[in-house]
């Protein structure tokens, strides 16, 4: 079969939606599928135009980024290697780069698969310009990718539920992100990585940006509160991102010598640290930022449990006391209530992350089945 899978941005971008193309087109190389993937040059200055890479042929198109959004990205080549595929798969409806070439497949006769994330999620954004034009336009493209394309998945139950009770939508088919073996298989790295991190005490854990939508500010408020209930506690944060006001935030509080930055890691690192953690803690605060965060799936995939707020997909997959405690998002001391729980709890932290694995898919799982979809 040939699959054309159209994204925007790919690698060497690094980023969730670009991380799960990427794994998802190479796992259907693996299985022995011809696998192509259409993207703009945009982040891959010096790569190229067109390389192999993992078994998958990387296509990188002339296109301009209107207003400066990456979903806004118009390509300015359709190229021709759409006249003999089986399927064109595009990810985010959002994406215009997305859309405009899956427009382009159907018109040369060829399956189009649409994955959508995101569904409506700007209605809570705090910046009122993207609440309200965000949101018409992303209603727009939604309204128009379910009309035009042939198989319609989502990436989380929110969206599913949403595209078929708003949308109309029918037979949506819910194709989450998969996991890696390495999160899967690994040993146990918990001692290394607090041997040469030189933690000791107990910790939570944060992973993923470090932007104000993801709530980190409240995160550390919540670690004040902690601090003066269990003494040998912390808080580990890993990701990219301006460490600056948080730094300044856990002066003020008088906790900085309980907050540690890490910034970007390698993967080894963050199994470790996932190993070596009580929970995993995701604070955000509006659904935009929540579509379907992978680091819950690598949090459970090392039998981790997680503590995060009711946004976005959130509350799809955590199911509170079943493999995560769930809070309200901007309340710092309902956060620290569900942090001390685990910290002073281990054995239902235990069973919550135990629990937490089953819902834990493999990329290989992920990949036969969207090539089940392709094929019906």
């Amino acid at each position: 079969m040939k699959i054309v899978h159209i994204h925007h941005h790919y690698w060497p971008v690094v980023g969730g939606l670009e991380n799960a193309v990427k794994a998802l087109a190479e796992e259907q190389a693996r299985l022995g599928h011809e696998v192509h993937v259409v993207t703009s040059a945009y982040g891959a200055e010096g790569r190229p135009r067109e390389e192999e890479i993992n078994g998958v042929y990387v296509h990188r198109v002339k296109a301009v980024r209107l207003m400066g959004y990456p979903d806004l990205m118009y390509p300015l080549e359709l190229p021709d290697l759409f006249k003999d595929a089986d399927v064109a798969h595009g990810h985010s409806q959002n994406s215009l780069f997305t859309v405009k070439m899956l427009q382009h497949a159907k018109k040369r006769g060829v399956k189009t698969a649409i994955h959508f994330m995101a569904v409506d999620a700007l209605g809570d954004h705090p910046n009122p310009i993207i609440r309200l034009l965000g949101s018409k336009y992303s209603s727009a493209v939604t309204k128009r990718a379910v009309r035009e394309f042939d198989i319609h998945m989502a990436r989380s139950l929110r969206d599913r539920e949403l595209l078929m009770s708003r949308y109309g939508a029918r037979d949506v088919h819910y194709v989450p992100d998969g996991v890696s073996n390495e999160l899967l298989n690994t040993e146990y790295l918990g001692d290394w990585f607090r041997r040469i991190r030189n933690i000791e005490s107990d910790y939570v854990l944060y992973i993923g940006r470090l932007h104000p939508l993801k709530g980190i500010h409240y995160l550390i408020k919540a670690m004040k509160i902690v601090s003066d209930e269990v003494k040998n506690s912390s808080l580990v944060i890993i990701g990219p991102g301006d460490q600056r006001p948080y730094i300044d935030l856990a002066n003020r509080l008088g906790i900085r010598d309980r907050v540690l930055f890490l910034g970007y890691v390698s993967d080894r690192e963050k199994i470790g640290a996932l190993d070596a953690s009580t929970a995993l803690v995701l604070p955000s605060i509006c659904n935009y930022v929540e579509v379907y965060p992978m680091v819950i799936s690598e949090a459970w995939a090392r039998q981790k449990p997680v503590i995060a707020t009711a946004v976005g997909g959130i509350p799809y997959r955590v199911k509170n006391g079943e493999n995560g405690i769930l809070v309200p998002p901007r309340d710092a001391k309902t956060l620290a209530n569900a942090i001390t729980t685990l910290l002073t709890d281990k054995e239902l932290a235990r069973r919550l992350g135990a629990r937490g694995r089953k819902y834990v898919k493999s990329w290989i799982q992920i990949a036969r089945e969207t090539l089940k979809l392709y094929g019906e």
